[in-house]
């Protein structure tokens, strides 16, 4: 064997060890999958309406969640029969009680009010970070974040501060949820109309290709009979009940994870249509990065 040859074989050696390295470190870093069926799922904030409609449709998939909630008896009065525990965003030992043996948390939480202890810091940044680092320490396969569409674009330069406050706490969140090494799905729903899945398909797009249109940003003051009467959706809608059906489908299918996505019903850039798995595949994959 001469040096030539020597050297021809050590080059294909390291080459055939580093492609080796570096297809046990995809298949060390690539989420696994996740059973439906069998996993443990947790939904945070499942008395309220994006909350309730998630449970709802777990269930009718077959998959009874833990549905957890502030306050269980005032849950059951209001929501009916599900899997209550109690448990706050902004109480981090109840998170650690209900996310053991979870595979998967979605976080539904959300307020209303500006300050105090339920206001939007301490929901929408504060708790979306107890979320987070109670959901790995937890040893959780997956977490779920719903946010809003404008989530992370440009404030108008008239927004009142309360806006702006809301969308401040809630991109930390975001970050917050991506930053914490467990791998992670961020739904930034249009606005949301109260009505049943199934009317119209659904379009899920990267953020960054994803422009407002101007009817998005005036008030949907549509009636449920109304729009169920439209035989195509407003601009910049999406239902409850297809909301909750693209989160239970992202909970758990290796197709979603570590994507952020705008879901809306209309966007000019993305024909609505309903292979979701397609749809997220399209959008890029930031992986989960602890401490960064």
């Amino acid at each position: 064997m001469n040096g030539r040859t020597r050297v021809s074989l050590r080059i294909g050696l390291l080459v055939a060890t580093l492609s080796a390295a570096a297809a046990l470190t995809a298949c060390a870093t690539a989420p696994k999958p996740l059973d439906p069926k069998t996993a443990k799922i947790v939904v945070i904030g499942a008395s309220g309406r994006n909350g309730s409609a998630i449970v709802e449709a777990f269930e009718a998939a077959g998959v009874r969640p833990v549905a957890l909630t502030r306050d269980v008896a005032r849950a059951k009065e209001k929501r009916g029969d599900h899997d209550w525990q109690a448990g706050d965003v902004t109480d981090p030992e109840s998170l650690a009680r209900a996310f053991k043996g979870a595979d998967v948390v979605v976080n539904a939480a959300a307020t209303t009010e500006m300050n105090g202890p339920n206001g939007t810091d301490a929901v929408d940044r504060v708790g979306a970070g107890n979320v987070a680092a109670a959901a790995k320490h937890a040893g959780v396969k997956r977490i779920l974040l719903i946010t809003g569409m404008s989530v992370g674009m440009p404030i108008p330069e008239n927004a009142p501060a309360p806006m702006r406050k809301v969308f401040s706490a809630k991109l930390d969140g975001e970050h917050l949820f991506a930053q914490s090494g467990v791998p992670y799905v961020i739904l930034r729903p249009t606005g949301i109309v109260d009505m049943p899945a199934g009317k119209w398909a659904v379009a899920l797009t990267d953020p960054a290709k994803y422009v407002r249109e101007p009817e998005e940003m005036r008030p949907r003051a549509a009636t449920r009979e109304q729009l169920a009467a439209m035989t195509a959706p407003p601009k910049g809608v999406i239902t409850v009940g297809d909301l909750a059906r693209v989160a239970v489908f992202a909970a758990t299918h290796p197709s979603a994870a570590n994507r952020t996505v705008v879901i809306s019903h209309t966007h000019p850039a993305v024909p609505a249509r309903d292979d979701w798995a397609a749809q997220f595949e399209a959008i890029p994959a930031v992986p989960a990065a602890a401490g960064k």
